[in-house]
């Protein structure tokens, strides 16, 4: 997924990138309609108010939300197709992260116990799923390793839901965090996983839920040029639409070959911990900057005439420094040559960060425009630097 160092024309090893090769199921798709949702909540929340108490309610309230797509999503990799229950245990999951997203619309701090139901009934779903591959057979995994990882943490959830604030956010933290050690403690879990999941399968469906995220900056350019039409608003939505293309680019024409051929890699040496980082990990990294390009571009089409405030020239900076910034970790994750790596990234924070800066006093829609030009920028020195590493 590293958009900082790949070689699209790189020939593919056999066994590189062993696993099924697989599209995404119906149900996997319907079941991203809910993060349709979730993504714009999400949008909505930044767009209203992009303070530093916002972004950081946003980016916590958002990670229960990606761990518990991931986790489904992981879930049905191995076992999707072999047992038609987990298909449908996809759909019946759909509640959970749609009770999170309205707790999120309404305000967390008297949603709380709706979020919380929420993340409850997404363990449990998990814990059918994963039993029944049990009962089939098909699972070596120890069965406290199942338990403690869903039974254990929808206890602290559901637990928090009797606890005041701020106590009960610890909890929450608490309940992820334990998911996460039990992925680090990895005895009699790494050949479950790692050695059979279907790695072409995993990049697509990240790449569908990165589609979602870019998709809603699109969505609120339309929406943002409906509601204020302009010529000032047409050129933010215009250039709100090149900037989103260009991060597109990066992502799937530069990033994703990389990770295929980086995750097989990573596979055949059992650096397991590298396949759990890039998958599960990083990848939200990458959604959340993209979150926040979104709500730039919807703040920038609504104020296409008046100069972008500090907080919104510091949230689309960050968006777009962000994104490569998590695509340079990405990429050092999967041993990509390290001086490229760093100088794409230069690139990818300083460009924007300037064209933000230089565009103080002009309207919203040249601060996007300079920043679509940053970008188009960056992708040209990608293309360069590729063929002086490869010779193409």
């Amino acid at each position: 997924m590293s958009s900082t160092e790949s070689d699209p024309h790189r020939a593919v090893i056999p066994g590189r990138d062993a696993g099924e090769h697989r599209p995404a199921d119906w149900y996997e798709l319907f079941f991203d309609l809910v993060f349709v949702v979730v993504i714009a909540v999400s949008a909505e929340v930044l767009e209203h108010g992009p303070t530093p108490g916002t972004v950081a309610g946003f980016v916590l309230l958002f990670f229960p939300l990606w761990w518990a797509w991931v986790n489904l999503m992981v879930t049905n990799n191995l076992y999707g197709r072999r047992y038609a229950p987990i298909g449908m245990l996809v759909v019946a999951a759909m509640p959970g992260p749609a009770a999170m997203a309205v707790a999120v619309a309404g305000g967390i701090s008297g949603n709380a116990w709706l979020y919380a139901l929420g993340a409850v009934w997404i363990r449990l779903v998990l814990l059918l799923m994963w039993m029944t591959a049990t009962v089939r057979g098909a699972i070596r995994v120890p069965l406290w390793r199942t338990l403690g990882y869903n039974v254990g943490t929808a206890a602290l959830w559901l637990g928090s839901i009797a606890v005041p604030a701020p106590y009960r956010y610890w909890m929450w933290a608490l309940a992820v965090l334990a998911e996460m050690l039990l992925l680090v403690l990895r005895a009699g879990f790494a050949y479950e996983v790692y050695e059979q999941v279907s790695i072409p399968h995993l990049l697509e469906r990240i790449g569908l839920f990165v589609v979602i995220v870019i998709g809603e900056a699109v969505y609120l350019g339309v929406t943002g040029l409906i509601e204020h039409p302009s010529g000032g608003g047409a050129a933010a939505a215009f250039s709100g639409f090149v900037a989103c293309a260009f991060l597109a680019r990066a992502f799937f024409h530069w990033g994703v070959p990389t990770a295929a051929a980086g995750l097989g890699d990573a596979r055949l040496a059992q650096s397991y911990g590298v396949m759990r980082d890039v998958v599960m990990y990083l990848p939200f990294l990458v959604v959340t900057a993209l979150s926040f390009v979104s709500a730039a571009v919807g703040i920038a089409v609504e104020h296409a005439q008046d100069p972008l405030d500090l907080e919104s020239r510091a949230l689309l900076a960050m968006g777009v420094g962000g994104y490569y910034l998590s695509n340079a970790l990405i990429a050092l994750r999967l041993g990509r040559p390290w001086r490229r790596v760093l100088l794409v990234l230069g690139l990818g924070i300083a460009l924007p960060l300037v064209a933000c800066l230089l565009s103080w006093a002009l309207p919203a829609w040249c601060t996007l425009a300079l920043v679509a030009l940053a970008l188009g920028a960056i992708d040209g020195a990608n293309a360069l630097l590729s063929r002086r590493w490869y010779g193409r």
